[in-house]
């Protein structure tokens, strides 16, 4: 299954409640769909794809001229493109960040779903997820696909950063690895030495990119003080 199949099937359950939902009332011709590979009820590409469709990559048979209709209500519908979600064929849930953070260190998952995080709300999230089925834990974050399959190191990572990012060391430091004087003068050179080197040989993993993404802001920080 492709995670369009996956969001079709979750939005039609819902459509009913959902004014920004747009089914396909044309006809349809049997075919292979140019997005997903899959053979179906299609229509015309050009209904769906224009000149300005520019991810071909992403297409699993580029040179068919059919759109699923799948296809075509996934992706007309916005917050496919406009939102971080996560959709498991019976629902399509819209997540800021904090949601998509319990999403992602939920213990426990349905049997097929997808997850798509994103800051930019410009690309289409269904091309570029995985369904993930089994214990696999797959999540997109700005089209990077992110391997949290092994739960475990998720959870060790994580709790790393949210201790370092107590003591002090903000979130585009632990990106860039690049700490200032003064931020050392304030944690201390030991726990800035320590940091670094835990984090070296990971800050370059779309793993790393992701949960540093989610951690805690500084105003959830300052609450939580209180």
């Amino acid at each position: 299954m492709h995670s369009i199949n996956l969001i079709a099937k979750a939005l039609r359950a819902n459509c009913d409640k959902d004014e920004d939902f747009r089914g396909w009332t044309g006809e349809t011709t049997i075919g292979v769909c140019a997005i997903t590979g899959i053979e179906g009820p299609c229509l015309p590409r050009k209904d769906l794809l224009g000149p300005s469709f520019v991810s071909i990559g992403l297409l699993a048979c580029p040179s068919n001229n059919f759109v699923s209709v799948d296809a075509y209500e996934t992706m007309k519908y916005k917050w496919e493109r406009m939102s971080s979600f996560f959709c498991d064929g019976e629902r399509f849930v819209r997540l800021d960040r904090q949601g998509v953070r319990n999403m992602v260190l939920s213990e426990d998952m349905p049997a097929s779903w997808i997850g798509y995080a994103t800051t930019s709300y410009k690309k289409h999230g269904c091309l570029a997820t995985k369904v993930n089925t089994g214990n696999k834990r797959y999540w997109t974050f700005e089209q990077r696909l992110v391997n949290l399959t092994d739960f475990e190191k998720t959870k060790m990572w994580w709790e790393m950063l949210n201790i370092y990012i107590r003591r002090g060391i903000s979130r585009p430091v632990m990106e860039s690895l690049v700490c200032p004087p003064y931020v050392i003068k304030i944690i201390g050179l030991s726990t800035w030495i320590e940091f670094e080197k835990w984090a070296r040989s990971k800050h370059l993993s779309a793993l790393y990119s992701f949960l540093c993404y989610l951690l805690p802001s500084q105003a959830e920080l300052k609450e939580e003080k209180k």
